[in-house]
């Protein structure tokens, strides 16, 4: 037993030794190897740049820097200032090491509150400028408490290009002034502004300098009470204004299609009457929002047609006749807090008159209490002009609660094409996004079953077809 392990180890000495394989790394174009670099990840990409010359090479015209607190793979457990510092320098080592050209985009999200740093931030807009960057995001949000740097893009004291490359620009918590050698941005596509301090005449001016302006977005910019879209944004198409302290809103830019809105009713809007508007959002956290879509958006948007609309509503069981209407609206969505227990869900009938070509109608409810009364004791409105378009009409979050039941019964009895009703006991998490949570107790579907059975199976045409999905 001894000499035949002995013998094994001998042959073991004498047999020729395995190399390990190995990736040649330089025999690989640089080219093929530029593709791979682009699809690996900033912190990934920055690794690889050490086992070959030809990676380091492709490595230094890495289009795509986004510099985040994980793409940089900081501790989070250190101390915040050790953090960035850390931050900082890894972003100067990259910036330093780049080839400066060939940058698609360049992304700072990171806490920079403090003064001491608005120099870096000038040094590496300068070199995402000078790198021909279309997309360029600044976001320097804070965990806690708001400190917000004084910034001026470009700065007036850095000799920094004029940022013409520029198409994509969002920029956070951070003030924005414009020098006065500024010439705008020519080539800017997209403009988002959060927690953005700028007043509303370097607003204006800047946007007066951006004709090539295609989306802007303004979401919590504490200074912008008065802002006006002048008619020199024609390629705008897309707003959206998210909980600014406007008083007015003046819109003259005719090609805007889509326009959404966050915030108070309590403003006054002027839009062109050449407007190409066909897509509007209204989510509005005070005021009576139904009572708004017909009072003030609807003359004001006559060629709308689709409308979300969000908030709460204490209107009444409306007339026959509604003075404005909504001539091209085929499409409304709503999410209505119910403040009026008296009249309910029915009020909701003043859309369905004010919209003659009304195709597709959804109603997001959040109702808990369910009906347990006689069918005799459901009101029905007045005939009035059947709704002669609509094919679809959804409730979500439907709990066959006596409001629940009449709108639902008014729509099979007044819609003459109706192809659809959907009933979905499911409520709607979002707005705007058809997400539904999926904890429904078998008791709810049984009680829904046995509204569905006794309230509206007898008025349900053959024609129509009755969902729960």
């Amino acid at each position: 037993m001894a000499k035949r392990m002995k013998s094994c180890h001998r042959a073991a000495k004498l047999a020729p030794k395995r190399k390990p394989v190995m990736c040649q790394f330089d025999s690989i174009p640089e080219d093929v190897l530029f593709m791979i670099l682009q699809l690996l990840p900033l912190r990934d990409a920055m690794r690889t740049g050490v086992l070959a010359q030809n990676l380091l090479r492709a490595w230094r015209f890495y289009p795509n820097l986004e510099f985040t607190t994980k793409a940089l793979g900081l501790n989070r457990r250190v101390h915040k200032e050790r953090r960035r510092a850390k931050f900082v320098r890894c972003v100067n080592g990259i910036v330093r090491h780049h080839a400066g050209t060939g940058v698609k985009s360049f992304v700072i999200k990171h806490n920079l509150h403090n003064h001491k740093y608005a120099n870096y931030l000038d040094r590496w807009i300068y070199f995402a400028v000078s790198s021909g960057a279309r997309e360029l995001t600044l976001d320097l949000r804070p965990r806690r408490v708001i400190h917000r740097i004084q910034y001026t893009f470009p700065s007036s004291n850095f000799a920094a290009p004029q940022p013409t490359c520029v198409e994509h620009l969002k920029l956070c918590y951070c003030y924005l002034r414009q020098p006065a050698s500024f010439s705008g941005l020519k080539n800017l596509r997209t403009l988002d502004l959060s927690v953005v301090y700028i007043t509303q005449e370097d607003l204006e001016s800047l946007l007066s300098c951006t004709l090539s302006l295609e989306q802007l977005k303004l979401s919590r910019c504490p200074q912008i009470e008065h802002l006006k879209i002048s008619e020199m944004l024609c390629k705008l198409n897309h707003l959206d204004i998210r909980l600014c302290p406007l008083n007015t809103l003046e819109i003259r830019a005719r090609n805007l299609v889509t326009f959404d809105y966050c915030g108070w009713s309590n403003f006054k809007t002027v839009i062109c009457e050449a407007s190409l508007l066909k897509e509007a959002r209204f989510e509005l956290i005070a005021g009576d929002a139904a009572d708004y879509a017909l009072s003030e958006l609807a003359p004001l948007m006559p060629n709308l047609e689709t409308l979300y609309l969000v908030g709460y509503t204490q209107m009444i069981i409306p007339a026959r006749d509604p003075t404005n209407k909504f001539s091209s609206l085929k499409h409304l969505e709503m999410k209505m807090d119910m403040s009026s227990r008296k009249h309910g869900l029915l009020c909701l009938v003043s859309f369905l008159d004010a919209a003659p070509f009304l195709e597709k109608f959804i109603v997001h409810l959040y109702e808990n209490l369910v009906y347990y009364g006689e069918e005799a004791a459901l009101r029905r409105l007045e005939k009035r002009e059947p709704h002669r378009k609509l094919k679809v009409a959804k409730m979500s979050g439907y709990a066959g609660t006596k409001s629940s039941i009449e709108l639902a019964l008014h729509i099979l009895e007044n819609s003459t094409a109706l192809e659809c009703l959907i009933l979905d006991p499911r409520r709607d998490k979002f707005a705007y996004k058809y997400t539904y949570s999926d904890d429904v107790s078998e008791v709810t579907w049984r009680l829904y079953h046995l509204f569905i059975s006794k309230y509206l199976g007898k008025s349900v045409p053959s024609y129509v077809r009755l969902s729960s999905s």
